[in-house]
């Protein structure tokens, strides 16, 4: 069982196969908890006068555009009336069911086992008492339940991914009937074969709870989700945020949208919040020999005060991820990359080796300065900016306050990121906000940022690779130096390097329709399969849609034709042409300049 999170003022225990009724009041919490894993709970409100307005399935999905909840959950559940009934504020599991009917009896009648107690017949008894009909089958909203809709449309089930203490934390918007079960299926993967208890507590109202989701990395504590040290000052411009990597990111802003924040990146400048990006620092005498094994670029070439970009690597030549290694001297080294896991990594592979070298997580909160013009801004607070080459870093100070700037950045344009303490974070924002602004500087969401990324033929974790995808099929072959001596995964590389299943290109699409990720690549007019997308968007600045894809070495060359595979594939194709991936700037002038 977890702690209390704060003022509880009720408590219940629902032991397996049985299920509640309770009441709460307008602004109190309600904290549904998996006390042994795996064990389902299914969910009922009303709300309303008599409580003569339920929960509604359809109403939610509408209004919030989610047919599935998933990490994060809809926001708000809504009544047949589309008034909010809860508000979904905590969720440490991360996958629940698609607002299916609760187990019913002839759910069990029909796979042979009539007479099997359901969730909807418990409902049924505890609801009485409140005036409520019954019903055959309650629609839900089934905590910890494990289903997903395919590319088929087809709901398919597996065992909860829940473990012993995961929660979901609800808030209520009006007084509230409640009623919830520990599902009593014991016969298929849905509460893994045997039903376990549900706890559930109640929280007074006036009480602060942060939003946050739960991320899970083997070997490594539950995370939730927080803010960096810059989302105080997003907040006063937008309300559209939303979860990444373990933190909340700006989508878009108010009165501005993806599209004018787009143009103001490629025409002037913008700023956006990177700190959920993770720093490690490394070092020790064997630091070098560390990162110079389980790093793909040589390091013998970076000197204190460059950077490089490369990946992790793994024994089987898989990327495990992709970042930025920065040298500060033989023995200290910083790594920029985006999962908490890399230094369980390099901890694993240093203990192996018996090297002397430590590496810790750096809190550092980090934003970028991109744009044409990011160079004129910055320069004004840091005038020895104006000399620093590409992928070079200087230690400095803006208006007293210690920072890192380096000359990088995830968009093809000219610019900069600014390291510093989360306590100068607030500070660091305002000062450059201020100073981007006669030079027509704005913030930066995610939406516009993935837009320029992919027109820059630039990698994201989960779409241009995973740890079985190598840098020969993401595209980032010349990032390996295979002529060190010795390299992880180098075998395995060379076999790879010589023979790649499939290769990175870019594609330009006929028409406006824009691809999505995993859509198949066919061969013109073909039923085969040369490969799939894995990045797709439109390209204002080249009136196209986009994308980038992995596709057979036979269909990789400049120039030539295939169909992308809209729907599911065969009832709609698009011709589209093969060009280098990033469709935008390939030869990287603007980075460069």
């Amino acid at each position: 069982m977890p702690p209390p999170l704060g003022k509880v003022v009720a408590e219940y225990r629902i032991a397996p196969g049985e299920a509640i009724a309770y009441t709460v009041t307008a602004g109190q919490f309600i904290q549904i908890i998996d006390v042994a894993g795996s064990q389902c709970s299914d969910f009922l409100a009303f709300g309303g006068e008599h409580y003569s307005d339920p929960l509604d399935a359809t109403v939610t999905r509408t209004l919030t555009g989610l047919a599935v909840p998933q990490a994060g959950l809809p926001s708000k559940l809504f009544s047949q009336s589309m008034q909010p009934l809860t508000e979904v504020i905590q969720d440490t599991c991360g996958r629940h069911d698609s607002f299916l009917l609760a187990c019913t009896a002839r759910y069990y009648e029909d796979v042979g086992y009539p007479g099997h107690p359901s969730c909807s017949q418990n409902f049924n008894r505890v609801l009485a008492p409140y005036g409520i009909a019954s019903r055959p089958g309650w629609p839900a909203l089934n905590f910890f339940y494990n289903t997903r809709v395919d590319g088929q449309g087809a709901i398919a089930f597996a065992e909860p991914l829940s473990r012993p203490g995961d929660y979901v934390l609800l808030l209520a918007h009006q007084d509230l009937l409640c009623a919830s079960s520990a599902c009593p299926d014991d016969i298929d993967p849905a509460n893994g074969w045997q039903p376990t208890p549900i706890h559930i507590r109640i929280y007074a109202a006036g009480q602060t709870f942060a939003r946050a989701m739960g991320r899970r990395v083997a070997a490594l504590p539950l995370r939730m989700t927080q803010d960096s040290a810059f989302t105080p000052s997003i907040r006063q411009l937008t309300d559209d945020l939303a979860e990444y990597n373990g933190f909340w990111v700006p989508q878009t802003f108010a009165h501005q949208g993806d599209q004018t924040e787009y143009w103001a990146l490629r025409q002037r400048a913008a700023l956006m919040d990177l700190s959920a990006l993770r720093k490690f620092e490394i070092r020790g005498t064997d630091a070098f020999a560390l990162l110079q094994y389980a790093f793909s670029r040589n390091l013998e070439k970076v000197a204190p005060g460059q950077g490089a970009y490369g990946c992790l690597l793994n024994p089987h030549g898989g990327i495990v991820d992709d970042g930025i290694v920065f040298c500060f001297g033989p023995t200290r080294y910083r790594y920029v990359g985006n999962c908490d896991s890399d230094r369980h990594w390099l901890r694993q592979i240093a203990q192996q080796k018996g090297w002397s070298v430590a590496v810790e997580t750096v809190d550092l909160h980090n934003l970028a300065l991109q744009g044409p013009c990011s160079r004129d801004i910055l320069t004004v607070l840091v005038p020895e900016v104006s000399t620093l080459g590409y992928f070079q870093f200087l230690e400095s100070q803006v208006q007293g306050m210690p920072v890192l700037i380096s000359r990088t950045g995830y968009t093809g344009e000219l610019g900069y990121e600014l390291f510093v303490p989360p306590q100068d974070g607030a500070i660091l924002w305002k000062i450059l906000m201020a100073a981007g602004q006669p030079l027509g500087m704005l913030p930066l969401g995610m939406k516009a940022l993935d837009r320029a990324r992919i027109e820059a033929g630039l990698l994201a974790l989960g779409h241009e690779f995973d740890d079985l995808t190598s840098p020969y099929q993401a595209g980032i072959g010349w990032a390996v130096a295979m002529k060190k001596p010795d390299l992880i995964g180098k075998a395995a590389l060379e076999a790879i390097r010589r023979h790649p299943p499939r290769v990175a290109v870019g594609l330009v699409l006929e028409g406006p329709e824009v691809a999505a990720h995993g859509q198949p690549v066919f061969a013109p007019g073909e039923w085969w399969r040369v490969g799939q997308i894995t990045s797709a968007t439109f390209s204002p600045i080249l009136n196209a849609s986009i994308a980038m894809a992995q596709v057979v070495p036979e269909f990789a060359e400049v120039g030539m034709g295939v169909d992308v595979g809209l729907l599911d594939g065969f009832k709609r194709r698009v011709s589209a042409t093969v060009g280098p991936l990033a469709a935008f700037d390939p030869t990287k002038s603007r980075v460069r300049v």
